[in-house]
């Protein structure tokens, strides 16, 4: 791949690193306002246009995103150290995803 394309992916995965971030802060925002689960999903529902309000939805698309942006970056990283801490944080991001999947649905 060339420079340009190895950047234009590395942004994009910084993008939906950002994205993720943006939604479990949302998710965690709600779950400090709110205790009732079907109130906390009515909530975090109306966070987003009414285009992509489906909680399966954003209980999957934030995992598909994380597993691009891992990829991006665990194949951008030269050292193994990197790699690792790359790789962690993904698995914890995942565990959260999970976690607010499993709560909402």
């Amino acid at each position: 791949m060339d420079t340009n394309t190895k950047r234009f992916l590395t942004f994009i995965a910084l993008l939906s690193l950002l994205f993720i971030l943006g939604d479990i802060f949302v998710w965690i925002n709600l779950t400090n306002q709110y205790t009732n689960p079907a109130t906390l999903s009515k909530r975090y529902l109306e966070q987003y246009p009414s285009a992509v309000r489906n909680a399966q939805g954003l209980g999957i698309l934030p995992l598909i995103l994380l597993v691009f942006a891992s990829l991006v970056f665990i194949r951008s990283v030269k050292t193994n150290f990197f790699k690792v801490v790359a790789a962690t944080i993904a698995t914890v991001l995942a565990l959260v995803i999970i976690w607010k999947m499993y709560y909402l649905i």
